[in-house]
């Protein structure tokens, strides 16, 4: 096996470089997640409170929904009938918030959903550390499997000389 020092050194930066499109990729498609804390407001429309009686959903409120810890989810009642979100009582044509502080997954009873609840997933924003933190801990594996990989393939053969 023919290991040198560049073609090591080189195997390293190639999959830093890939991990670096890769994991920036991500971001990019995953931006609207990756933002700072603020609040979001969730709206009960008119209405609500019938259409859950009568089996059917309203399109206008998603089944599951995704935060950053610091968010704020101010629920607006604009029904003329209370509902209810987990630990939030939401009096008709009013509103009430909920403060969200930690990273966690949550499953909440939810009075204006046709399946009775609403997913809420709370995660942590995505900062610069944590970005070059994705890239390093994908580059050096990937660039260590190109090394090892690049040695076992080959390299330059030597010419043997031939006795006669």
């Amino acid at each position: 096996m023919n290991f040198t020092f560049k073609r090591i050194a080189f195997s390293f930066l190639l999959g830093l470089a890939l991990a670096a499109i890769t994991t920036e990729l991500a971001y990019f498609f995953l931006k609207k997640e990756n933002r700072e804390p603020k609040i979001i407001e969730l709206v009960i429309p008119p209405g609500t409170a019938e259409l859950i009686r009568a089996g059917q959903g309203t399109s206008e409120i998603p089944a599951d929904m995704r935060f950053v810890v610091g968010d704020t989810l101010k629920v607006v009642n604009q029904d003329r009938e209370n509902h209810q979100l987990g630990p939030l009582w939401i009096p008709a044509e009013s509103s009430a918030s909920l403060n969200l502080e930690t990273a966690e997954n949550l499953a909440y009873e939810c009075s204006f959903q046709s399946g009775k609840y609403l997913g809420i997933t709370v995660q942590e924003p995505v900062t610069w550390r944590t970005r070059l933190s994705g890239i390093f801990f994908a580059g050096f594996p990937l660039g260590a499997m190109f090394a090892v990989y690049g040695g076992l393939v080959g390299g330059k053969k030597k010419k043997g000389i031939a006795v006669e």
